[in-house]
């Protein structure tokens, strides 16, 4: 059987540098930006070919406003600490494409859905820094459906319900942007949202600057109450884009239709960072539609839609659910959202294939349990650096599905370096094994290659082929580095 997934401490070691290697924010814009290193604290920081108006904080987060014109600015970063030092290159690049590497954060809605608030968001803000996952490349903290009051005001701006937030969203945007990370929010391209608050439709200029007066990063915009129609779609779908853009905020636009209208076809021209590709994802296994497997089949045949600053997004991650999740775990009635069966969970195993699948297909990686009870299972699984590694690759290619026995999965995924990711998935419920010639998934190859487990954080020598056995329903990650023959 494949090796257990090893833990990984943020705080310990030399320094590494994890996350986004390129960095993307509109002209003018605030510019705000956590750069990823783990290590033994305290570490000293320098970063050097910032332009005027950006500064670097005792953190290692970048605050400021980005330059005025469009430019790609190399930037060279250098950490030290007792245990060692790093000089890395990072880059800025401002123009019109944000989320240049997937987005990686968390959500309100699989746990807490109609029950957030501003104490858990800035909860979960300050868990994500002490487990030490802004270190490992994570940046957004997004509200998902309910946040707001019964109506609009009086002049139609938007407005937090006074109960559950009480000081208002932005003093919820404050407290995420002290921490070094970004504010999501939530809103439908319909009068009412998927809850049954208002929507933003034909408030959407309106809507969007309220969004940049409150600090708002992020939007996922919803589709629920919307006429089914494409051309529809792409035309609300425009217009919040085009609102967003001329917000004076870089505020990143995930499109929410659930993939019926092939948003991998349109929404990049419309402005959009990332889409779903899929129904909404339920804690369950299964190849229904709102299952991972499900999932992962309707998503991975769309490798030829993604690329820096536009993703095929399959919903987010199940890791910590565990059949109690408040939206995730319940199959509810349509028309009065009655509880009609609650859903047992994914079990470890499953877990793991999920983040490897999504890792190499170059998704969203979001969280959506509560941080502070994860478990050493859940840290592992989120806070694998050899995994985001390959998710976070500045190439951004998707991983393509190559031919393999009944039940398999073979994914690679070129990364930046000359490396190939390769993972091989069991999605069956009994033991298989595999051999997986690398010259066949496009690893180039002079005699051999060094293969790293990523999972295990171990590395297992040379060799020309993966050789694996894997229990039901569990994936091996590796990375394949050619060696000179």
């Amino acid at each position: 059987m494949s090796a257990p997934p090893a833990a990984f401490d943020p705080f310990s070691g030399p320094p590494r540098l994890h996350g986004a290697r390129r960095i993307g924010c509109r002209p003018g814009t605030e510019l705000l930006h956590p750069i990823g290193v783990t290590g033994v604290r305290p570490l000293e920081w320098n970063v050097e070919g910032l332009p005027d108006g950006v500064v670097l904080d005792d953190d290692g987060v970048l605050r400021g406003t980005a330059p005025a014109e469009p430019e790609v600015r190399p930037l060279s970063v250098r950490v030290r600490n007792e245990l060692g030092v790093i000089d890395e290159q990072i880059e800025l690049c401002i123009g019109d494409a944000l989320a240049l590497t997937p987005p990686m954060g968390w959500n309100s809605w699989n746990v807490y859905g109609a029950e957030v608030t501003a104490e858990v968001v800035m909860r979960m803000a300050d868990a994500m820094v002490d487990l030490g996952m802004r270190d490992l490349g994570y940046q957004y903290v997004n509200i998902d459906d309910h946040w707001h009051a019964e109506a609009r005001s009086s002049d139609g701006r938007p407005l937090a319900n006074p109960r559950t937030f009480p000081d208002g969203i932005g003093a919820v945007a404050d407290h995420v942007h002290r921490l070094g990370l970004k504010l999501g929010i939530y809103s439908d391209a319909a009068p009412l949202t998927c809850g049954g608050c208002f929507g933003g439709f034909e408030h959407e200029r309106l809507d969007a600057e309220t969004y940049a007066a409150w600090g708002i990063d992020l939007l996922k915009y919803d589709y629920c109450y919307a006429p089914i129609d494409r051309s529809t779609a792409m035309a609300r779908y425009g217009t919040m884009s085009r609102a967003l853009a001329d917000s004076g905020r870089s505020i990143v636009f995930s499109v929410c239709e659930w993939g019926w209208r092939k948003p991998w076809l349109w929404a990049p021209g419309l402005g959009a960072s990332y889409w779903r590709t899929t129904p909404d994802i339920f804690d369950s296994f299964s190849w229904g539609p709102g299952g991972v497997r499900g999932i992962a089949r309707r998503n991975v045949g769309l490798d030829g839609h993604a690329g820096p600053g536009r993703w095929n997004d399959p919903d987010m991650l199940l890791v910590g659910n565990r059949g109690a999740g408040h939206s995730t775990s319940v199959m509810r009635t349509r028309k009065n959202k009655r509880q009609i069966w609650r859903l047992r969970g994914i079990d470890e195993v499953q877990v793991q294939t999920q983040m490897s699948l999504w890792a190499m297909m170059a998704a969203p990686l979001l969280a959506s349990h509560d941080l502070v009870e994860s478990t050493d299972h859940d840290r592992a699984m989120l806070m694998n650096p050899e995994i985001l590694a390959i998710d976070q690759d500045v190439l951004g290619i998707q991983g393509h599905k190559h031919g393999a026995a009944p039940g398999l999965w073979i994914l690679a995924k070129p990364l930046h370096d000359g490396a190939t990711a390769v993972s091989v998935t069991n999605m069956t419920r009994f033991a298989r094994s595999a051999t997986v010639p690398l010259s066949d998934v496009g690893v180039g190859l002079a005699t051999s290659a060094s293969i790293t487990d990523a999972w295990a954080q171990a590395d297992l020598g040379e060799a020309d082929r993966l050789v694996v056995r894997l229990r039901p329903y569990e994936s091996a990650v590796y990375i394949c580095r050619p060696v000179d023959g």
